[in-house]
Parts: C-alpha cells; structure tokens; sequence
C-alpha cells in the first residue's frame, strides 16, 4: 500500500495551483465534538449549492485507484454545522471549508447511496464559502460505470459514464441535475497518454517520472453527470470541422482503429448542421471529439467529448451497410441533439429526465428524416416509437412519462425506453400534428432560448406551451405525461336524413384481457378522424374531454367509413367494431396513408389484445399486408404473426402455419436474393433483411435455408466472398439447425478476435442454435470467465426469447442468477430480469416470483422491472389461452396466398 503522505502533498500543491491569490486564511480552528450526522433521505439541500468547480486528478490506466482533489466554491443560504454532497466509493484523506475568513477542518462522514457528509466544528454563517478536498477512488473495470477501464490489445484505456449518480464515484460532488456549474477540469497522465476532457486544452506542462499535466479552458455550466475525459494511448482522427463555428472535428479511437471511422467522418458534419438548422442555433461549443467508446453502453451526450460506441462508430472500410450506416447517423444524430435538449437545457430534477429523451428522441425524426429521404426514417421511428410506447401502455404497472423520482430506486428506473423515450416522443408527435410543423418547431427553438444554460421543469415546459398554444392544449399535453397508460376510444356514427352526420365518442383506459388495471380513466386528447365514401373523404378534428363526447362531422351524406385516427399521430387506440373495421378495410387502399394503414392494423392488433377481435379472422388480412408495396405496411402485417404460438400447435398445425408464412413471403424474398445486385438503391437494400427472416425464419423456406448455409460456409472461408449486408442473418438462419463442427468455428472465431462488434454478431449467432447440448455448452459461457457478461449476454437474450429453448435458458437464469447480478449495473440486473418477461404460462409466473421475489427487493432497480415482467407472463399467457382454438380453426382453412414480385 502506498503512503499517503505524497498524496497528501501533492493534494495540497494541487489544491493551492486551483484557488485564487488572496490573503493567508486564519489559522486551523479545530473542535472536540461534532455533530451528529444528519444525512438527507435523497435530494441534497438548497441551503448549500456549488457555484463552480476545479477538479484535479491523477489518472494512470494501469491502476487500480486513482487520486484527486477538488474546490468547491459554494453559496451558503442558510447556517450551517454540516454540509451534505456526495461522494461514493472512495477516500478522504483531507476536508476543509473556507468560510468569513476562516478555514475549518470537517470530518468526512458517509451515508448509503453515496451520500457524503462534511460535518463542521463550528457553524458555518450565509454567504460565500470554499470546499476543499482531497481523495482517492477506485477505477471500475468490471461494469463500465463512474471512471472505468477497459483494455485493447493489452492496453488500458479510461473512460467516464456518469448519468444518472456515477458522477460521485469518480470525485466529490453535488451530483444532481439541478447544480449546473462551470467546471475547471486539469489531469496529471502519463508523458505519452492522450487526455481530453469536455472542454479545449489550455495548457499541458512536462512533470517529473514521465508525467505530464493537462489543464482544460473553464466549461460552460453543466451538471455533474455531464463532466467526461478519457485517458490512455490513444489515436487521435482529424476529421476537419462541423457547425457554422466550424469547431474542430475528431475521432479519439484505441490505437490502430483510426481507418474504421470514415463512414462517421464524413457524415457527422453534415449532421451537426441538420440540428443547428432546425433550433436556428450554432453548435454551442468550442470543439466536438467523439469519443469512441468500447461498448454501444456509455454512449453518452458529453458536451464537447461527446461519447459513440465502437459498435456505432468503427466500420471497416467496405462494410458499410445500409443498417450500420443508418445506426451511426441516428444515434450521433441522438446524442448531439442533446446538446440542446439536455445540455443546453437541462431538467432540474431525475422525474423530468424526459424533457431530454423524449424531446431529443421526437428531434432524431426530424433531422435524421431529411439527412437521407430514401430512409423513410421519419415515419419508421414515429410508427415504431407509437407501438413499442402503446404496448409498454397495456401493463397495469406502467409508469407515466413523467415518473416520480422520489428515491435513489426510482432515479435509476427513471430511464426507461417505453415511456420516458417512445412514449413522451409519441404525444410529442400528435401534438405536432395539432399544432403545426413550424409552430411547434417555433415554440421548441423559444423553449431553448428561454432557458439557455439553465435548468428546467415540466411545469415549465407547460408554461411554454401554453403561451404559445393556449392552456386548454397546455393541459391536455400535461393529461398524457403525467399518468400512466393509453386512452382507447370508441365512436358510434348516428345518421339522420337531412341532418349532418355524428360520431358519439366514448373513452376509456386501454386494457388487455387478463390485466387487472381499471378501465376509468379519461385523458383530454386532441382527436382526429377521417369520414369518407370511396376514395373520397374529410377529416375533422376535436379536442376530446370527459368520457363522452360528440363530434358533427361536415356534409350531410352519412360516410360509409370513418378512420377514427386521421394521419395516424393520435396516441390513443382505436376501438373498431367488426362491421366498422370491415367498412374500413373495405375502402380503396389510396384512401388512407401509408400511416393511416399502419395506425390501422395496430388497432387490429389491439383489438385482439382484448378479446374484441378473433385472432384467426385478423389473421386473414395479413395476404393482404404481405403483398403491400411499402414495407412497413408488410412489418406491421407480419407483427399480427406473433399472436401464434407454434409451440403450443400439433405438428400438422404446426407445418401448415410454416407452410402459409412460407407461402405469403417466400417467393418475394427469393426474387430478392440474399445479396444485393449492382444498382440496388437503399431502399431496395431495406426490404431485404424483413422478407429474409420472416421467410427463412419464421416460414423455414428451405432454398433460402440452403443458400443461407451456402453462404455461410462461404463467408468462413474468406469474408470477403460473401457481401456484408447478408452476413448478420445468414448466420442466424444457418445456426438454427447448425451442428457442432460450426458452433466450434464460431466460438474459435470468439476467441481469436478483440474486434467486439466482430464478437457481439459471433455470440448473437450462437444465441440462435437449437441443438440442447450446443444451448447448454453456449450458455455455459455466459457465466464462464473467459469472455465478459457484457458480451455474452446476446446468448441468454438469443436462447431466452424462442420457445424452442426458453425452458433451458430459463433454468441456466435461476441456476446463475445471483452469480451473474453480482457482475453487473443495476440497469443490467433490470434488463435481465425483463427476460423473464417472455415466459408465457402462469405456472411460469408463479416460478418466477417465487424465485426472483426475494431477490428483486434486495436489489437497485429491480422491484419494478419483476412487477412489469410478471405482468407480462400473465398477459401473454392469457392471451395465448384466448386466440388458441381461433388459430387452430384458422389453420384449417388457411386462405391461399401469393406474394407480390
């Protein structure tokens, strides 16, 4: 153990090079007693808030701890005798606070969550005062959280990942949202290391042993989450400038890996001005370093350093596909839109973490969409966005979209993909759609000037609003953020001669069949609906209050349909009688959008959900999917499929079902191919990879299974024989009946590279055998220590979610559950216990709550992630018992099918 009289020194030197010249303070004041520790349950007092920071570490990768010191200049509001931040996870060796001249010894105290303590031997009066401390900390090279290490070819390299409460694990601080301060940053590296922080370097000055001592320019303000450096033997990419500033453009990549970003050198620029075109605003910083980042986890918004992961960002010359390619500009598009919506403006408190994601998420359509039109991003991401928010919606546990964030557990499930993502950037859609492309864009650029470089709230948020759309909208945005679940709504068309026609609507809470959530509840919601005869129609809208409602719709002709969500942006379900939803199915297909038939067929889907439509007579319009042009009309279709459970038909049902998938996309996925031809444009390349599975996977269409293993075989004698975009679900498909000779090439091709991108495909397609000897010898290094949990986890995802080998995956989680949650995040211990989440039987449900119960309440993030897995066992199997004898009387009388060329 090292002595801790240099770190001591050198935290005294450090500490003095950071605070101003001023007159020498008064001598040590000291006391016998202290008083008692007082710690706050959760948030850190007003009474005491920073002001700004100079932060000064040591960071040398190869070692296990590092050291640091830190001034705090804080505004005292009120007296005081203990002063509470955070700090977890480390050692103090020094505190004093400066305060009316004179200099207090504290003495450190700490509390759970990483809470801690100064405690005062005298009262410390209101106004301006100083912390100083001095510290030592871990590095963390197990879970990728605070400060951590990972190595590359041997190498250590070090990165920082904060958000939400990591900040404290890699020094002293306030580390909350709200305490948005500038920041002076200086590292002490090794001579040859390349160290970068949020900010440019100043200065960097030749030390002693090897050392060398970085100082970075004083930061805009920014919460504690958002501080970010790395350390290590970097390379470093020119990739010339981005913004109307033209602030200097780089890529901080491990050694060796600087050709692997060309893709994202040459479109991030173009990106950056995407987003500075729609706030009508510069880029807001001096320099963008993107820091590539070992896993797609640690993707993070630093400012000026923002973070991309290496899955993201490293693409090897000539294997730019069309998914990676897309993958890249939508994610970097993600994280630098937060410089807007959450740098810029940031959310004061952890229940309002969705002014971040869901605006910034909402934002990605609207700046990825014109980057490449051929993508169709825009209308992907708002459909996707819509159904993965409605279906999180149908769980009696869900959250809001504005979630309490009253304990340390609730601010880690803060972040949660349904509803503080896809769901606050669904309503942010339909709102859009009531209010206008430009004057929502309009009131959105307002909302970032109003509060540039400051903190924000809900209530804020609904102030500008308000007074840019009138309260009544105001207060009907603020029905959808604030309480949990979806609307559902019903109209009952009522003609009378010589009268204008009517829809009565009524709604209510959406519920599945089998929940045990109340169906009373009513949201105020801004209703669309489109009434037509033929191809003709009007659309008409309202704003929806209580449970009952009228509408008159315009013209006196009684419509023969009505859409009761025009263009689609609504977030409510539709409620569709069978003879309504007939007479809507009935009108020309140019009648409705390419949105408008999605919207659709997600009522279908929900409809079945509930009992009101029998799966077997939904199932018969999915032909009709199948042969759409569009291909999200032909996704959307196909998703109706996964109401089928194969494993519980006899084998003859089982084969017809095969048969009649086969059937419907076997011969468009043929003409396709499985590798693109000259000329193929993106959009051609993006129906491919959908067609592909839902033949060769779900129908086992046996020449695409053939020429799967042709190409397979192919590929692992020469990579470059087999083109790029055919790689990822060739494997897949090949591995479903795979023998050992291949699952041994693969596992060997693990162990041979340090490519993660390479070995996250390798253990996705090992996730994909069948064989039970080969599910068990592939599970078996999920828990092994050769290869981490991080990356192994896509086996247990793989195995976990098909029924042929749910049951033995299921029993390896119970097996290793304890083993594995003690390696992990909290978020990670919540996503895996959301795997359990696809188990479909109440014998099932019963198993895991007897199991994980005890479990999940000893653990961070995890009560609420058991309670909506639960939930969705039993739905599902519900479910399932519901539409079982509809398909089977169905697949006795499967319709004939054929599929578009």
């Amino acid at each position: 153990m090292r002595s801790l009289l240099p770190l001591l020194l050198a935290a005294a030197v450090l500490r003095c090079a950071h605070a101003p010249e001023a007159t020498p303070a008064a001598p040590v004041a000291t006391a016998p007693e202290w008083p008692e520790p007082q710690p706050p349950a959760l948030r850190l007092p007003e009474s005491v808030r920073p002001t700004r920071y100079a932060l000064d570490l040591k960071l040398l990768p190869a070692e296990p701890t590092f050291s640091g010191s830190v001034s705090i200049d804080v505004e005292v509001s009120e007296a005081a005798r203990q002063i509470w931040l955070h700090g977890q996870d480390m050692e103090i060796s020094q505190a004093r606070v400066e305060a009316g001249g004179r200099t207090l010894e504290a003495r450190a105290v700490t509390a759970s969550e990483g809470r801690l303590g100064l405690l005062l031997p005298e009262t410390v009066q209101p106004g301006k005062a100083r912390i100083h401390l001095a510290f030592t900390g871990k590095v963390d090279r197990e879970r990728s959280q605070g400060l951590y290490a990972v190595e590359e070819d041997g190498e250590p390299y070090l990165y920082t990942f904060f958000e939400p409460v990591d900040a404290r694990r890699a020094f002293p601080c306030f580390d909350e949202p709200g305490f948005k301060v500038p920041w002076t940053l200086r590292i002490t590296a090794k001579e040859e290391h390349v160290a970068l922080a949020n900010h440019p370097i100043v200065s960097r000055e030749k030390l002693p042993d090897g050392l060398a001592r970085v100082t970075f320019a004083e930061s805009k303000p920014m919460p504690s989450y958002l501080v970010a450096f790395v350390v290590g033997p970097f390379d470093i990419v020119d990739a010339g400038t981005a913004g109307r500033n033209a602030a200097p453009l780089r890529f901080i990549v491990p050694r060796g890996r600087g050709a692997e970003t060309a893709y994202a050198a040459s479109v991030t620029p173009r990106i950056v001005s995407l987003i500075e075109d729609y706030f009508d605003m510069p880029y807001p910083y001096e320099k963008l370093d993107v820091a590539v980042v070992p896993r797609y986890w640690g993707t993070m918004e630093h400012p000026g350093l923002v973070a991309l992961g290496q899955p993201l960002t490293l693409i090897r010359p000539g294997e730019e596909t069309l998914a990676r390619r897309k993958w890249y500009v939508h994610i970097a598009n993600h994280e630098l839109g937060h410089y807007w919506f959450g740098n810029i403006v940031t959310c004061n408190w952890w229940d309002d973490i969705w002014l971040n994601e869901s605006l910034t998420s909402w934002l990605d359509r609207k700046t990825v969409d014109p980057f490449d039109t051929s993508w169709g991003f825009g209308l992907e991401q708002s459909v996707q966005s819509a159904s993965f928010a409605l279906e999180t919606d149908t769980l009696a546990a869900t959250l809001p979209v504005r979630k309490p964030a009253t304990t340390h557990d609730e601010v880690l499930g803060a972040f949660d993909n349904g509803t503080t993502y896809a769901k606050g950037s669904a309503i942010l859609d339909m709102f859009e759609a009531w209010l206008g492309e430009e004057r929502m864009r309009d009131l959105l650029r307002g909302h970032i000037k109003k509060n540039e470089w400051g903190v924000t709230s809900s209530e804020d948020f609904a102030a500008t609003l308000s007074a840019a759309a009138g309260p009544d909208v105001a207060r009907a945005f603020r029905s959808f953020i604030d309480q949990a679940g979806a609307p559902r709504i019903a109209a009952e068309l009522q003609c009378q001669p010589g009268a204008p026609a009517k829809l009565k609507f009524t709604q209510e809470r959406y519920v599945p069949a089998g929940s045990t959530a109340s169906k009373d509840q009513t949201w105020t919601i801004p209703v669309c609906v489109r009434a037509g005869s033929g191809e003709t129609s009007e659309r008409t809208c309202t704003m929806l209050t209580g449970a009952t409602s009228e509408l008159e719709l315009p013209g006196k002709r009684c419509p023969s349909w009505v859409l009761l969500n025009a263009g689609g942006t609504g977030y409510y379900r539709s409620g569709y009688t069978p003879q309504q939803l007939s007479r809507v199915l009935a009108a020309p297909e140019r009648a409705l959008t390419v949105r408008e038939h999605l919207t659709l067929l997600s009522d279908m889907e929900a409809g079945v959900r509930r009992g009101d439509l029998p799966l077997g007579e939904v199932l018969r319009h999915v032909p009709t999917t199948a042969r759409a042009e569009h291909r999200l009309i032909r996704q959307r279709g196909a998703s109706l499929l996964g109401f089928v459970h194969p494993e519980r038909l006899s084998d003859d049902e089982r084969a017809r079902y095969r048969k009649w998938v086969a059937a419907m996309y076997g011969p468009r996925a043929r003409a396709l191919g499985w590798e693109p031809r000259p000329g193929d444009d993106d959009a051609v390349k993006a129906q491919r990879p959908g067609l592909l599975s839902l033949a060769a996977l779900r129908g086992e269409d046996p020449v695409l299974v053939r020429e799967a293993n042709r190409l397979v075989k192919a590929w692992l004698a020469d990579r470059k024989a087999v083109h790029p975009e055919a790689v990822p679900l060739a494997l897949v498909v090949a591995a479903r009946n795979g023998d050992k000779a291949f699952f041994d090439t693969l596992v060997a091709r693990a162990r041979a590279t340090e490519d993660r991108t390479e070995r996250s495909r390798i253990f996705t397609t090992l996730g994909a055998f069948r064989d039970p000897a080969l599910v068990r010898e592939a599970l078996a290094l999920v828990t092994g220590s050769e290869f981490d949990v991080r990356d192994t986890r896509p086996i247990l995802t793989g195995f976990i979610t098909v029924a042929q080998t749910r049951a033995l995956a299921w029993a390896f989680l119970q097996e290793h559950f304890d083993a594995l949650a003690s390696r992990m995040r909290s978020d990670e211990v919540a996503g895996l216990i959301g795997l359990v989440g696809t188990l479909c039987d109440d014998a099932s449900a019963a198993e895991a709550e007897a199991f994980l119960g005890p479990r999940a309440a000893k653990l961070d993030n995890a009560p609420q992630a058991l309670t909506e897995a639960l939930e969705s066992i039993r739905l599902c199997a519900a479910s399932a018992s519901m539409n079982a004898q509809s398909v089977r009387d169905f697949l006795k009388k499967a319709p004939a099918t054929s599929s578009a060329r």
